[in-house]
């Protein structure tokens, strides 16, 4: 480290993440900080991942473990003999004569003494200071976690009008043969008294509020204030009072709704097998929701979307399971969209790595969304003003032939959809790569920077001021 006085200190950290709990590795591209999170799990949910309470600066994950798998009673009779003992033991109401005992209801059969595996989920609230996981609720069996954000929902109760509160969707997987079915959880994060010696177990999950429904939940969002959940095929909007949740708008959706997101009155649904919907939510008069624009093709695999903010522009991005990333517009004026029904799109990048979730930042006058992948990586896109973009990408052009590529590679194709899923509508550089841009003008040489510049008209700092801002 090289001081202000012009002193060279040498100096070495003392601990490492290999050797220290908590310890942070500088080795890597960026400081990385490896805490072994929870206490007895298995492993944390790919769909439903970690949520962020920022009310209590707690962390909520939905973490399984493993558990032994048996089939169910297959002979009704018998089932119904084990459920009505179980009622009687229990001291509960029998079923009554003749009834078909559901299939989850049903007891196990033990035909084996070595079951295979299955993972039983929980949902586990994590203490922001150690990182263990100091309460814990319990999933029912063969119930899996689809979806989990905390969101910013409307309640008289909570002072401002809105609290923050952790909505779990889940579904039940018990058979291509069994219909499917799921639930909806709503939890708050409320502060106790800490166990003797352990400061950190002073927050617990509470329960408010908890629906079976006839569908898997593998969508959650927000829209002004109210909550948006997928059902199966259906998109239901649903308000939060008095610790109930009724529903009041609902939408018929294609297949599978993997993402609902919201901005104001809009609402971003991205489905597994039909692209991209553009939805407007109405709330004078009867409150419906109507779809504004699709994505003309209808055939990208989405895995999640969010909206892309600059000014008074708005865009909208989605990701693929191939690991690529759209960019569309609703511009009911453009003579393409058929009066705003199709989606104009507006770019292609690929990040050769399949996206696992999109965050979006809000900024004062521009909303960047952070893209987290399967590898570990985390990319941020953002939209530039369009003199910006064109002093950019001249720039960027001029760099893709005059930098030397990596092992001889082309930047422009490691970036470029695949011949045989590019879309033909599609315009070809419209996305900056700064990956190819940023480090010449950070920390590549000064001559060259001048030269790029000059032969753009521009000069040296109005290209570092201009990747500046976009940052």
């Amino acid at each position: 480290v090289l001081t202000q006085s012009g002193t060279l200190v040498v100096a070495r950290l003392p601990v490492s993440a290999q050797t220290a709990r908590g310890g942070i590795e500088f080795d890597s591209a960026w400081p990385v900080r490896c805490i072994p999170a929870g206490t007895a799990h298995g492993g944390i949910s790919t769909q439903g991942g970690v949520a962020f309470h920022a009310g209590s600066k707690s962390y909520v994950a939905a973490t399984s473990s493993p558990e032994p798998f048996y089939i169910r009673e297959p002979n009704p009779d018998i089932a119904f003999r084990q459920a009505t003992e179980a009622a009687e033991a229990a001291g509960k109401p029998v079923p009554a004569p003749r009834t078909v005992i559901p299939e989850y209801q049903r007891h196990d059969l033990r035909t084996t003494s070595v079951p295979p595996l299955v993972p039983r989920f929980s949902i586990d609230l994590l203490s922001p200071e150690t990182f263990e996981t100091v309460d814990s609720y319990m999933l029912d069996v063969h119930e899996h976690v689809a979806a989990m954000q905390t969101l910013e929902l409307e309640s008289a109760q909570a002072e401002g009008g809105s609290r923050a509160l952790v909505c779990v969707g889940t579904g039940f997987v018990l058979g291509e043969d069994v219909m499917s079915r799921g639930r909806i959880y709503v939890f708050d994060i409320v502060d106790v008294v800490p166990l003797p010696g352990r400061p950190q177990t002073n927050r617990k999950l509470k329960l408010l509020y908890t629906e079976e429904v006839h569908g898997v939940v593998s969508a959650v969002g927000e829209l002004r204030g109210n909550l948006v959940m997928s059902e199966g095929s259906k998109l239901y909007v649903r308000s939060f009072a008095n610790d109930t949740l009724t529903s009041f708008a609902f939408l018929d959706c294609h297949t599978w709704v993997r993402s609902a997101v919201g901005l104001r009155n809009f609402l971003l649904v991205g489905d597994v097998a039909n692209g991209l919907s553009f939805v407007g939510f109405q709330e004078e008069g009867p409150a419906r929701l109507h779809v504004l624009g699709r994505d003309a093709h209808a055939c990208l695999p989405i895995e999640c979307a969010d909206f892309l903010v600059l000014g008074q522009q708005l865009q909208l991005l989605a990701a693929d399971s191939h690991g690529h990333l759209h960019l569309f517009v609703y511009a009911p004026r453009d003579v393409h969209s058929f009066g705003g029904q199709r989606l104009l799109r507006r770019g292609e990048f690929s990040l050769r790595s399949r996206v696992v979730s999109l965050r979006r930042i809000i900024g004062s006058s521009r909303h960047v969304c952070l893209a987290m992948t399967f590898d570990g990586s985390v990319h941020a896109v953002s939209m530039v003003p369009e003199k910006t973009y064109k002093r950019l990408q001249r720039i960027n052009g001029q760099l893709a032939k005059a930098v030397p590529p990596i092992a001889g590679l082309n930047p422009r194709e490691y970036r470029a959809v695949p011949l045989h899923r590019r879309q033909n509508q599609a315009p070809k550089r419209t996305v900056l790569d700064a990956d190819l841009l940023v480090p010449v003008y950070t920390n590549g040489s000064v001559v060259r920077q001048k030269e790029a510049a000059q032969r753009d008209g521009t000069t040296a700092d109005r290209v570092l001021k201009d990747i500046v801002e976009t940052e």
